[in-house]
């Protein structure tokens, strides 16, 4: 019964041990209180574990410290309080979630891996997404984005960018896209008469200015 308990008292100091050594990089308390719940969870004993991280609706300011977890494939950081992100420098990062927060501002770089992308209900005013080679979702919409510009998105096929303040949108440099919703923008006629003539891909929007007499 004695060495029962020794036994229990041992696994009990060394499980403790073990959380402590795990200090995660971040700067925001709320950031890392979730964080240390998901490693409790998960049994983390070393940030090269840290493959999923959903922290949502847990009013979080600040994400970084964001490339000390190298083999990061999926980050869920719905429903916060961010107003800027820069999300840099993840190989394995697949689907990145960061909308209905108040962002203003988001950098993405060296994401090779990055395929789905959700930051609508935001507060963005413009939207640059380049090299990201098998990006193949991308939901922007209900922002107030009055600029949209992009470069080598390969494989890019679907877009939400409904809900908008965009007068124009380039729609001829993405070969895989094949759906893009575009209603609720500002938009001239001229190019949405281009979007019915383009063959192959869906396009949601207004309709011309006729379309409502």
């Amino acid at each position: 019964m004695k060495y029962c308990q020794f036994l229990c008292l041992l696994i009990t100091i060394f499980a403790c041990h073990g959380a402590k050594a795990l200090d995660f990089p971040v700067t925001d308390n709320q950031f890392k209180q979730c964080l240390t719940s998901l490693a409790q969870k998960n049994n983390w004993s070393s940030l090269e574990m840290v493959t999923n991280i959903e922290c949502n609706s847990q009013s979080i300011a600040v994400i970084d410290g964001l490339d000390k977890f190298p083999q990061l494939e999926s980050l869920s950081i719905y429903n916060n309080q961010l107003q800027s992100a820069a999300v840099k420098n993840l190989p394995h990062l697949r689907h990145l979630n960061l909308a209905k927060n108040s962002l203003k501002v988001v950098e993405l770089a060296n994401l090779p891996a990055l395929e789905d992308f959700y930051v609508f209900n935001n507060k963005l005013t413009a939207l640059d997404l380049g090299n990201l080679p098998i990006l193949k979702l991308l939901k922007a919409n209900e922002n107030q984005l009055l600029n949209f510009s992009y470069s080598n998105l390969p494989e890019l096929e679907k877009l939400y960018l409904f809900n908008n303040k965009m007068v124009t949108v380039d729609i001829y440099h993405l070969p895989k896209m094949h759906y893009m919703d575009c209603r609720q923008n500002p938009m001239p006629d001229k190019l949405y008469d281009e979007m019915n003539a383009m063959k192959g891909v869906t396009f949601l929007h207004d309709g011309n200015a006729k379309d409502w007499k």
